[in-house]
């Protein structure tokens, strides 16, 4: 039995009937040219085994029912046909008939009393290509755990099998069970916590808050500083999934060009295309809206749970000039990096408590609406594999990261590398954000427009 952290226990007590805290990947294969007719049928069996090489497939709530003492038990009545499904596009399906058939699948929440994992494979794709969707509770694994299991899930050879990989035993963290009443008290905790912890970080907050009094632009954000949007409604069940891609290099090139990285280029690329959206709705904010950035402070080799801390960012949507932008961002995000590096991994943790707590309490109590948003969307980059991967012969051609939207959060940004390309994958709630689909092509706008400034 092993209890669950207050992180992990987070992504249970925050899911809603039109909040599910579950994440996924979308991976599109071009099966082996020797694959037999049931090719597909033997796939699903073996991913339905997966447990037996990935134990933590095998979990499931001990107490599905109740919030309080939450903890892992290995399933007793495991049945890998209710984790493991298999169906068809119709005849001469597009990508468009996939993403929309995986926000049906995305919308419903995971059956409590099984293991928190389901995968889908689809098939029907043109040039006979399939898809893997495979979806887990956040509960169970964090954006850069999944991305390690599927290191170890894929092999760079086409000859590799699923079921040969061994898992590496891993010495878990021990954690303390916590009822509802324990999350409030952890979250004034941890800021004193915080201060005995590091000096640095009981100065922190108070300077973020100096900063954002005095009007700074390039400075980490407090929560709630972030200024109410479309994105930033009451949610009903639906949501929407868009796929876009960009070259690695060139967004690499373009963050050693402005002299920052490559989440920096992302950052400046998406407030461009979010003002450009907002502003085609009529409906920009006059102060910028503020990305949530998750960062990894996951211990070398593990896998399971959650280790985050955040940082709140500034997109700089007001600012019209792309070149002023990226510099704010680079700015931004090297004095936040300074920050956290003087901090323990335990101060880190309390500080994505504290903003995490907020989420929970605006969820529960439906005030997303009375309050200003924590900030207005995350923006979270995972380094995926660098080299091409295969699955029982499958040639992985892309991967695309679905996450969770929240009431007050309606949209999620999310980004895995892959070989020479950036798969950047939006979930979104439709109901609240009109013509979203077109962040496709203003993301592309704000690319070519940066590409324009390094050739000036």
């Amino acid at each position: 039995m092993q209890t669950l952290s207050f992180q992990d226990a987070f992504f249970l007590r925050a899911e809603t009937s039109t909040c599910p805290c579950h994440v996924a990947t979308l991976m599109v294969l071009t099966p082996p040219k020797t694959a037999s007719a049931n090719y597909l049928r033997e796939l699903a069996s073996s991913l339905g085994q997966i447990k037996d090489v990935w134990p933590v497939f095998g979990k499931q709530l001990k107490n599905p029912g109740s919030l309080r003492n939450l903890c892992w038990i290995d399933a007793p009545d495991y049945e890998a046909n209710d984790h493991v499904l298999h169906y068809s596009l119709p005849i001469n399906g597009s990508m468009n008939d996939l993403l929309t058939l995986i926000a049906r699948v995305h919308e419903q929440p995971l059956d409590r009393s099984r293991p928190l994992w389901q995968a889908h494979l689809i098939d029907g794709l043109p040039k006979g290509r399939f898809a893997l969707y495979f979806k887990v509770h956040h509960a169970l694994i964090d954006g850069v755990g999944g991305i390690r299991l599927i290191h170890d899930m894929f092999s760079d050879k086409p000859s590799g099998r699923l079921l040969e990989t061994q898992l590496k035993k891993i010495k878990s963290p021990t954690h303390s069970e916590e009822g509802f009443s324990d999350l409030i008290k952890h979250a004034f905790h941890a800021l004193v916590k915080q201060s005995k912890a590091v000096p640095e970080a009981s100065s922190m907050l108070a300077n973020f808050g100096l900063d954002f009094l005095r009007g700074k632009k390039d400075r980490p954000q407090l929560p709630f500083s972030a200024p109410h949007s479309i994105l930033n409604k009451e949610l009903t069940s639906r949501r929407r999934f868009i796929t876009t891609t960009l070259p690695l290099n060139k967004i690499h090139e373009l963050g050693k060009f402005f002299g920052g990285t490559v989440n920096d280029v992302l950052i400046a690329i998406f407030g461009s295309a979010l003002r450009r959206y907002l502003l085609a709705q009529g409906k920009l904010p006059e102060r910028s809206l503020d990305a949530g950035l998750p960062v990894s402070i996951k211990y070398q080799g593990a896998t399971e749970g959650n280790q985050l801390s955040f940082i709140i960012c500034p997109f700089s949507t007001e600012e019209s000039d792309p070149l002023i932008r990226i510099v704010r961002v680079i700015k931004t995000t090297k004095k936040a990096k300074q920050d956290i590096a003087h901090m323990s991994p335990e101060a880190s943790e309390d500080l994505a408590t504290m903003t995490m707590v907020p989420f929970l309490l605006m969820t529960l109590t439906h005030a997303s609406q009375k309050l200003p948003p924590v900030f207005n969307t995350i923006v979270s980059n995972v380094p995926g594999p660098k080299k091409q991967m295969y699955l029982e012969g499958s040639k992985l051609e892309e991967i695309y990261p679905l996450s969770i939207v929240t009431d007050g959060m309606g949209l999620n940004i999310t980004v895995i590398s892959y070989l020479k390309k950036l798969c950047i994958g939006i979930t979104c709630a439709p109901g609240s954000e009109p013509n979203i689909e077109s962040l496709n092509g203003f993301i592309q706008d704000a690319y070519k427009e940066l590409l324009a400034l390094k050739k000036a």
